[in-house]
């Protein structure tokens, strides 16, 4: 009866951990994910793998790390990356995006920028961004703009705010967010669209299990777009 009863809990346990998961988040990305590893896309990625009866939990990591670790094959996946044509062959993709995240580039109202369009900085402006994030192809390319990398987006909001940078990329969501919580609405305005960044789990090369949590999370999402889960989700923020 021990023996039987030792081989009970040993399945169980076997069962548990094939449905366990851990993912990286990146740490710093408000309200999309927060320091706490909460936030939209965790919302996001842990109801699509309860639809498929899959326990995940997170590791809240700095976004540069993040790239690093996933890739290396410490982690399943991670997210929030976005995909683009410099990390495709880096990581392994699914079918389903997670959201797609609107940008734009942000002024002071006392120092507005003198170009209608992102294509329009030409002449040396400098651009606050946060170091390891993707800003689409045209941003990377642009050889005539100082681009003033920073670890956070209240870091850059800050540079503006002083004159260290002429205008910085925020997507909404957050901007909406920090610019309320540091009271600076009024001040710092959208100037015009940025590219905007398609936002994924980005799962290993490298670890074994990536592709079946990956189609697992395929799965997860559609079912959940289906029933209006991921719509709601998204109205909370």
């Amino acid at each position: 009866m021990t023996h039987m009863i030792r081989a009970v809990l040993l399945l169980f346990t076997m069962i548990s951990s094939a449905h366990a998961l851990t993912l990286a988040v990146e740490d710093a990305w408000e309200p999309y994910a927060n320091p706490d590893e909460t936030g939209m896309s965790v919302d996001i990625v842990k109801a699509a793998f309860s639809a498929v009866g899959i326990k995940v939990t997170f590791e809240a990591i700095p976004y540069a790390r993040l790239l690093q670790e996933v890739q290396a094959g410490n982690y399943v996946g991670g997210f929030n990356v976005a995909r683009e044509p410099s990390r495709e062959d880096a990581f392994l993709w699914g079918r389903e995006m997670l959201f797609l995240a609107q940008a734009h580039y942000y002024h002071y109202r006392s120092r507005l920028l003198e170009a209608p369009s992102s294509t329009g900085l030409q002449s040396g402006e400098k651009v606050g961004v946060i170091l390891g994030y993707e800003y689409g192809e045209l941003f990377h390319a642009n050889n005539r703009i100082f681009k003033v990398w920073g670890k956070r987006h209240d870091q850059i909001i800050r540079m503006l705010q002083v004159g260290r940078v002429d205008t910085v990329i925020l997507f909404e969501k957050t901007a909406n967010l920090l610019l309320n919580d540091m009271n600076l609405q009024n001040e710092v305005v959208a100037a015009f669209p940025s590219e905007p960044s398609r936002s994924y789990v980005a799962f290993s090369r490298q670890h074994p299990e990536a592709r079946h949590y990956m189609e697992m999370l395929d799965e997860g999402l559609a079912r959940i777009k289906a029933n209006g889960e991921y719509q709601a989700i998204l109205k909370k923020y």
